[in-house]
């Protein structure tokens, strides 16, 4: 049977593109283009599907549905009605819908508002169904079976172009699950992610200590790149555990549930993730000492702690508390790599005591971390000044709407 290659855009935290690219790549697709926020890919749905399963640095997949062009927001509504809404949700299934807006003409205003556009789409959901099965589905905006996303666009030849795609995940793919308590501005999972693979750490000649750990995120998903644990490795655990129990939207699509195909792929990918999961326990059991996380704060190493328990790896990773400024490299060769307070709102005096900790920290690699490695992610750009070393090379990455920088140093 003939296999047809469909369209996807991962999405990802902005400044991780190129690195969503090639693991994506990596993961088997053929073509792949980097866009400002994500990636769009081209590929079959095992590959999708192995997206989902497995990035560690998008934040959601979205399947491409189809598009169309408008006039105005009336226009929108008519064209919306055509769409076979029947063939990508059924009438019992909830469904909630967010809107985002790519480059549209500046004289006109009809679209500029998300929640105007979103309620216009719903009321064609709702009544093309009312139409054609005589019942309307329902909105769940906390917990939907389906999710839609419209992106809407300059249109070719019409003023505008309505994009329609499937959210694949539900709760966003940053949110891997071992993240029950966290201490103030902590920083997502992909990110840290893709923050320690910008940093090309070799587990198998670097230890890694962050000596900030907070709620412990760094060393958490240092360990699972190391141990090569798929990052949905606790949401399939609890999916196993909970038969039935759907935990990502495209349980729900027609997408899976009429690919009988799709559906053996998604069985062996789960016996696979089991697999590699406990292969990867047992490599970390190995590892003790090599990965660790320290942090001053008291509050913040029982945060840790409840959050490397949650993940299963509370006997592998070793945090303690500690001052950043008298850690020592947990290994002859190590990675330092930490996220220092940067006083996102500061009070008086705290500028000079924030200048105090970032020339600290310089002086202190300076004298314990002579041969290693070091980075800091910031979003204080001004403080990296006060390290008072040479940058070996920076990137321009945000952490939300915060612009931040990751600075490496080789420490010689």
């Amino acid at each position: 049977m003939k296999k047809y290659r469909f369209e996807y855009f991962a999405s990802c935290p902005n400044g991780l593109e190129e690195l969503l690219h090639t693991e994506i790549l990596t993961l088997g697709a053929k073509t792949a283009k980097v866009h400002r926020g994500g990636v769009y890919f081209e590929s079959f749905h095992e590959i999708a599907l192995k997206v989902v399963l497995y990035s560690r640095v998008a934040s959601r997949v979205f399947k491409y549905i189809q598009s169309f062009e408008m006039i105005n927001e009336k226009d929108y509504y008519l064209e919306a009605t055509e769409v076979k809404w029947e063939t990508l949700m059924d009438l019992g299934h909830t469904f909630r819908l967010t809107t985002i807006f790519g480059d549209l003409p500046g004289e006109r205003e009809e679209f500029r508002n998300s929640q105007f556009a979103n309620l216009k789409l719903k009321d064609a959901i709702v009544d093309y169904f009312r139409h054609h099965e005589g019942e309307r589905p329902s909105i769940d905006r906390d917990y939907p079976q389906v999710t839609f996303l419209a992106r809407i666009d300059r249109g070719v030849e019409k003023p505008y172009m309505c994009t329609l795609m499937y959210d694949l995940c539900g709760e966003p793919l940053h949110m891997r699950g071992y993240s029950v308590n966290r201490t103030e501005a902590p920083i997502k999972e992909n990110l840290a992610a893709g923050i320690i693979q910008l940093m090309r750490w070799n587990p198998e000649t670097e230890g890694f200590i962050d000596a900030f750990c907070g709620s412990g995120t760094f060393v958490i998903e240092a360990a699972l790149i190391a141990a090569k644990i798929p990052p949905s490795y606790l949401r399939m655990k609890k999916y196993l555990e909970k038969p039935g129990y759907h935990l990502w939207t495209f349980q729900n699509l027609p997408w899976l549930t009429e690919d009988k195909e799709l559906q053996g792929h998604f069985e062996i990918l789960i016996k696979q993730i089991t697999k590699e999961t406990e292969d990867g326990m047992a490599k970390l059991r190995d590892m003790r000492g090599r990965i660790i996380g320290s942090d001053i704060a008291e509050y913040a190493i029982h945060s840790a702690k409840d959050n490397l328990r949650k993940a299963g790896l509370d006997a592998m990773i070793d945090v303690h508390r500690g001052d950043a400024l008298e850690s020592t490299p947990p290994t002859e060769k190590s990675l330092f790599l930490s996220n220092p307070p940067y006083g996102e709102r500061l009070e008086f005096g705290e500028e000079e005591r924030l200048k105090a900790l970032y020339k600290g920290i310089g002086d202190h690699w300076k004298k314990a971390y002579k041969g290693h490695r070091a980075g800091i992610f910031t979003g204080n750009l001004a403080m990296l000044k006060s390290v008072g070393l040479k940058t070996s090379k920076k990137h321009i990455l945000f952490n939300g709407d915060i612009e931040c920088r990751l600075a490496e140093y080789d420490l010689y």
